[in-house]
């Protein structure tokens, strides 16, 4: 089973496919269609193909109403998730979702990508999918059938839409997140909704920040009208988001005719359009199911909407991608856009309909260089979900929960992953576009039975402090310091004074004095003083917890980098009460701090790491200062430094530590028993990702 995504709020938000079924015209499954597929050389395709058909490592997730993976045209050409066993009924890649060979069903939460039919199914929307999927890699040269842009590019079949063509954000995003941690190189969204969704927005974000291109159709004229919308001032998404977004993150596409001209039935828009591409009379395969007589073909033509269109442009793309597998989505929506053909517009699509028409061959020879062509296509699949999660010991604690936050990337989101590192949720904390990356922690804010997320920017953005629940909705937000300040934010929360009241305890992460700032709930400054000497402006890192049972939180923090690795308790009137060397005199790299009942003597105990240039080394202290436990948390060569946390993760009863490595590192995330000893580790993002992660446990 895939993780079920919890939310206070369900998002009502429907979308549907844009494209459509003009003059139906069925096909023998023997006859040769290429002559029909005049769009292809439209768009120069077959000049392209002389260079490259595509390259098998590429991955185009069609994110759709399923896909015939056993279809005569496309079955050669998708995905296979080569870290799964079939029909076992274990998540052997750890991925959180069972014998996902080809893919997953996530509105039918099943491992079969294939469409559903329900009992109010439509031939044309359970036909969609597939149909989509021919577009982009129909084999080629195998004397059947239709020829895909690209001849060999996986797909890989992501069912967001059931049989009728309706389906919801929520499936959306987690799809989109799916593709991206699981190789996905672009991502097809053929269809649009008028509601909007910050999950999705965010899984959009993610996709992009992660190399990652997504193509999304204009959508069609629906509800009985003639003629497109402007999405000028009425968008829809998910192809209008670029209007919000600081960056071109997705590339939106409309449909024109054989005559290089945007078709009456498509939607057009300034802000959401980037590059026009044909939309009529296509020909591909669909859904074929012997035991129905509606499902007995395997091809048809006569179909129009801007869904083929955004699919012909994912599939142009593939192609720039296996003649350089380095470009970024950047560059591919610049080179696609800029070195397009030519369009005739009507003066009301003037600024409308994008820079011009999809023109393969212009883009293709703008980055063509033999020497990264990829030659010879390699059947590969690529799992950056990682392999090496691995469980190796029973969780009794089926309410624990695991936030992960990225310490930079730009992104604003909190991954919550339950005690099997399922992923429940990601919550967009901040937009992306207003910080670079989150530090995390975790109070009881709000006594409702699950504690609160406090979210400080990180290094980079703007210095809010934001707290929000584990549905997303905000309860505070303001800034702890000045507006210009870039120099991150690391906060906490407690009652400090003792009244009953949560404060909020914000230090600076670096680039400023060495000044705590304790607010109440709505941001209003109560207190501060300087921790260190006044001089000292490498940052701080900052905790609150009642370590000496007096009822009042005690201020604990450690410098961030550059002095001596003191850790200092405080209460809230600013008064020394306790100080810890946690390291070598002769380490400046910093030191980070958690709080944990360690020894289950019922009194918090101090949990450090190194910071970046010291070894991986985890340590915890009483508050007398005596050292509990000392341990090496990575190898020896790992410098880049180590977040700490403590809590009973496995339900045993004892603590446990959980540490996650700094910038420059991967996202491995390992925990141990209260002596260090190794219990498991978990890898929520792809071993590429070296931005760093900030780690709570709940």
């Amino acid at each position: 089973m895939k993780n079920t995504i919890m939310k206070r709020k369900i998002f009502l938000v429907v979308f549907v496919l844009t494209g459509f079924l003009i003059s139906s015209t069925v096909l023998a499954s023997s006859d040769p269609y290429f002559s029909k597929q005049w769009y292809l050389q439209k768009v120069h395709a077959p000049e392209v193909w002389e260079k490259t058909k595509g390259s098998s490592s590429i991955i185009i997730a069609v994110l759709d109403t399923g896909v015939d993976v056993d279809h005569p045209d496309l079955k050669d050409n998708i995905w296979v998730n080569s870290d799964e066993v079939p029909n076992d009924g274990y998540d052997n890649d750890k991925n959180g979702y069972i014998d996902d060979v080809n893919g997953w069903d996530f509105v039918h939460d099943s491992a079969s990508p294939a469409p559903k039919l329900t009992s109010k199914y439509t031939v044309s929307a359970a036909n969609h999918g597939t149909f989509v999927a021919g577009i982009i890699s129909a084999v080629h040269d195998n004397n059947i059938g239709t020829k895909g842009i690209t001849a060999n590019v996986k797909i890989m079949p992501l069912v967001v839409l059931d049989a009728e063509g309706y389906g919801g954000s929520a499936a959306v995003a987690e799809a989109i997140n799916y593709a991206v941690n699981n190789g996905a190189d672009i991502v097809n969204l053929s269809f649009g909704g008028n509601e909007k969704s910050a999950d999705l927005k965010g899984s959009i974000t993610n996709a992009y920040n992660k190399g990652v291109l997504v193509v999304a159709a204009a959508g069609n004229a629906i509800n009985g009208e003639k003629t497109g919308k402007d999405l000028t001032n009425a968008p829809i998404y998910p192809i209008c988001y670029d209007q919000e977004f600081s960056k071109n993150m997705i590339l939106g596409v409309l449909a024109t005719d054989e005559n290089s001209k945007v078709t009456s039935f498509t939607n057009y828009g300034e802000g959401c359009i980037d590059l026009a591409a044909p939309g009529t009379d296509f020909v591909s395969t669909i859904y074929q199911n012997e035991q129905l007589s509606q499902f007995q073909s395997y091809y048809e033509d006569g179909w129009n909407g801007s869904s083929f269109a955004a699919a012909l442009v994912s599939g142009a793309a593939a192609l720039l991608l296996s003649a350089d597998n380095s470009l970024k989505p950047e560059t591919l929506i610049k080179v696609l856009t800029e070195e397009s053909g030519l369009l005739f517009l009507d003066a009301k699509y003037k600024d409308k309909a994008g820079s011009g028409l999809l023109d393969i061959k212009k883009a293709f020879d703008k980055i063509y260089s033999p020497s990264k062509l990829i030659n010879e296509p390699v059947t590969t699949t690529t799992n950056t979900t990682n392999n090496q999660n691995l469980i190796l010991k029973t969780n009794k604690n089926a309410a624990a929960q695991l936030f992960v936050s990225t310490k930079a990337g730009g992104l604003g989101t909190v991954n919550i992953y339950d005690y099997q590192f399922k992923k429940k949720n990601e919550l967009l904390v901040i937009m992306a576009d207003e910080f670079k990356g989150l530090n995390i922690t975790l109070a009881d804010i709000i006594p409702e039975g699950n504690k609160e997320i406090v979210a400080g920017a990180a290094r980079g953005g703007t210095p809010f402090v934001r707290v929000v629940d584990v549905y997303g909705n905000i309860i505070s937000s303001f800034l702890a310091f000045d507006a210009k300040f870039k120099g991150g934010v690391k906060a906490a929360a407690g009652d400090v004074d003792g009244d009953g009241k949560i404060e909020i305890v914000a230090v600076p992460e670096s680039a400023s004095n060495p000044t705590v700032k304790i607010f109440d709930l709505n941001g209003t400054l109560e207190k501060e003083f300087v921790a260190y000497n006044i001089d000292y402006k490498g940052g701080m890192n900052v905790v609150v917890g009642d370590l000496d049972n007096d009822k009042k939180a005690e201020i604990v923090v450690a410098p961030h980098q550059g002095i001596l690795p003191k850790v200092k308790v405080f209460d809230n009137n600013g008064k020394l009460k306790k100080e810890i060397l946690a390291y070598s005199p002769q380490f400046s790299g910093g030191v980070n701090i958690a709080l944990a009942d360690i020894d289950k003597n019922s009194k918090l105990e101090i949990i450090t790491g190194a910071g970046p240039g010291g070894g991986p080394h985890v340590q915890a202290f009483g508050y007398d200062g005596v050292k509990l436990v000392s341990f090496m948390a990575y190898g020896s060569n790992m410098k880049q430094g180590v977040e700490v946390k403590g809590m009973d993760w496995d339900g045993d009863g004892s603590m446990d530590i959980i540490t996650a490595p700094g910038p420059g590192a991967g996202p491995h995330i390992k925990f141990f028993d209260r002596f260090g000893s190794f219990q498991q580790e978990f890898f929520p993002f792809s071993s590429t990702f070296t931005y760093g992660i900030n780690i709570e446990a709940n």
